[in-house]
């Protein structure tokens, strides 16, 4: 049975992070295709919020041990203990603790590839140790990375878009395979076929997610759509008015929508039930003026049978398939993004809406969501780790070196 070491200093059961739940949901595909895991980890976290599906933290932090076991669907994961939850914050002493016990790891579980993800210090020591052992070295790349880091010591770098994938082969001569996503989407259409959707919906509402197409079509078209709202969803208190008072008139600092319209857009809360919002929607509006790599939402939308209607940025396009609209974004809007769209450079936006709010894209929402099946991305990170698993560098004697650093 193949063995793989699991290592970071950021938590995979970050439950504020969507990229720790693809990192989990790639270990748990490897286990239920034996191979044998073992994973090594600290109590990092995006937000305190992630410590979530840790019930018992403050009871497992009692104790002098350095570190504490937690097992996860026949996974053991090993936590090195902090005093904080930032990785900012982790102090010397618990570096070298969660060094030290990365050498022992390797020293006892003997694994054939150590894969991980970070581009902090402590992760490049680490992955410098398991490159010097002879261990094959495989790089999870679903966030970005300082322009310093060049992926030292790593055999293969996986990523989960074709757009992250073009844009650090453009960038920064970084060559990663891609195997999809592994935030799991499941199809709703079929019982939500008769569900009233009366809504137009923004979630995230901010300038470089395109707000201000959003208002301008609100604007535009909002009288013609007889009972239909157009709707944001928050991801903070107060986002979309801080937001939309950013947007001016061109070349004039004179706010470019007035109170009485605004006040005619649904606003809900970051704690809104997302699932039910893209049930009731005739539509989900990603105008991006910024790289986006998986759209999530996007691909969420399109399991409720929801189109979207975006921009042409790659991320957008590998994420909706053929169950929406592409429009291009004005160069002008691109050089201005703080300026109000013109009326002018509206018009495809308003034929792109007109297009996913008259035709149906229930076939071709249902087709999509197949495609982003995890067990597809599954068995295509199985067959990437194959060559790597089949050196077998868990038997090489010169495995047990001891570690360099300590």
């Amino acid at each position: 049975m193949p063995k793989l070491l699991w290592v970071s200093p950021l938590s995979v059961h970050d439950t504020s992070n969507n990229s720790a739940t693809q990192m989990r949901n790639m270990l748990l595909s490897l286990k239920a295709r034996d191979v044998e895991i073992v994973g090594l980890s600290a109590l990092n976290f995006l937000h305190e919020s992630g410590t979530s599906m840790f019930t018992d933290l403050d009871e497992k932090l009692k104790g002098e041990d350095i570190s504490f076991n937690l097992k996860d669907n026949n996974i053991t994961f090993i936590y090195i203990r902090t005093k904080s939850r930032k990785l900012g914050d982790m102090i010397s002493q618990e570096q070298r603790n969660f060094y030290a016990k990365f050498c022992a790891i390797i020293n006892a579980f003997r694994p054939d590839v150590v894969m991980g993800t970070g581009s902090d210090m402590l992760s490049m020591v680490c992955f410098d140790e398991a490159h010097r052992r002879g261990i094959p070295t495989v790089y999870t790349l679903l966030d970005g990375t300082p322009e310093r880091f060049n992926f030292p010591n790593i055999d293969v770098v996986i990523t989960d878009s074709n757009a992250t994938s073009h844009l650090y082969a453009t960038n920064r001569k970084i060559n990663s395979v891609v195997v999809g996503s592994f935030i799991p989407v499941v199809a709703h259409t079929d019982s939500e076929a008769k569900v009233e959707r009366k809504r137009i919906t923004m979630v995230n509402p901010s300038i470089n997610k395109g707000l201000g197409i959003f208002l301008r079509l609100a604007q535009l078209q909002g009288k013609e759509l007889k009972n239909t709202k157009f709707t944001v969803c928050e991801t903070y208190e107060g986002q979309f008015l801080e937001q939309a008072a950013l947007i001016h008139e061109a070349n004039s600092d004179k706010a470019a929508f007035d109170d009485k319209f605004l006040k005619s857009i649904e606003v809900l809360p970051p704690n809104s039930n997302l699932s039910e919002v893209l049930k009731e929607s005739k539509a989900l509006l990603v105008p991006s003026l910024s790289f986006e790599s998986t759209v999530n939402i996007a691909r969420e939308a399109i399991a409720h049978g929801t189109p979207v209607l975006g921009t042409n940025q790659t991320g957008i396009a590998e994420s909706i398939g053929d169950a929406g609209v592409l429009v291009e974004i004005p160069p002008a809007l691109l050089a201005n993004p703080n300026e109000v769209i013109s009326v002018e450079n509206m018009t495809n936006f308003v034929k792109g809406l007109d297009l996913v709010l008259n035709n149906d894209f229930t076939e071709r929402c249902v087709n999509v969501t197949k495609r982003h099946d995890i067990n597809f991305s599954a068995n295509r990170l199985a067959t990437i780790l194959k060559p790597l698993f089949d050196k077998r560098a868990g038997n090489n004697p010169q495995l047990l070196r001891n570690g360099s650093l300590i």
